[in-house]
């Protein structure tokens, strides 16, 4: 298997041998990796492939983050779940076409952003990963609107999600 995108150290992208998309984990499987290099299978911990609610490599990235990071596995039929999959699509036509949110009405949600920073410190962690991530790979600055529904969304998903133990 060949990588096709390294979304952290824990995290690749590839494609099956029925030519689908799958999101791979496992403990540095994308450590000093790029895409184009061959994948080492003995790293594998977990393979997710795109569930029939979302074929959006964008939406799959996200999701794995947040798997990653909780170790849990959606509840895919959840008003949670569809709710953030439906913002993440919306989230990726925003950084696609590049539009950005008016800065004088982030500032007054700076507040609000804060508190939720503190209210839901491990949402708040994850979805700096989630910032990190878009970032790095689509070279977006998200705004102070969408790191705050990033950190309510990743609250209320691991809330309703089933913990893996």
């Amino acid at each position: 298997m060949i990588i096709q995108k390294v979304i952290n150290n824990n995290v690749v992208s590839t494609f099956d041998s029925n030519n689908h998309e799958v999101i791979l984990m496992g403990k540095g499987i994308g450590f000093r990796k790029k895409a184009g290099e061959k994948l080492d299978k003995t790293k594998i911990e977990k393979i997710f492939t795109q569930n029939q609610k979302s074929n959006n490599s964008f939406v799959q990235e996200v999701l794995a983050i947040i798997q990653e990071f909780y170790e849990i596995i959606f509840n895919v039929d959840s008003s949670s779940y569809k709710r953030f999959v439906t913002h993440l699509e919306y989230l990726e036509e925003l950084i696609t076409n590049h539009k950005n949110q008016d800065l004088e009405a982030q500032l007054e949600d700076f507040d609000f952003y804060e508190r939720n920073q503190k209210k839901y410190p491990e949402a708040y962690i994850c979805s700096q990963r989630i910032v990190e991530h878009i970032e790095q790979h689509y070279n977006y600055k998200l705004s102070i609107d969408e790191k705050m529904y990033l950190i309510i969304y990743v609250e209320r998903l691991s809330m309703d999600a089933i913990i893996n133990n």
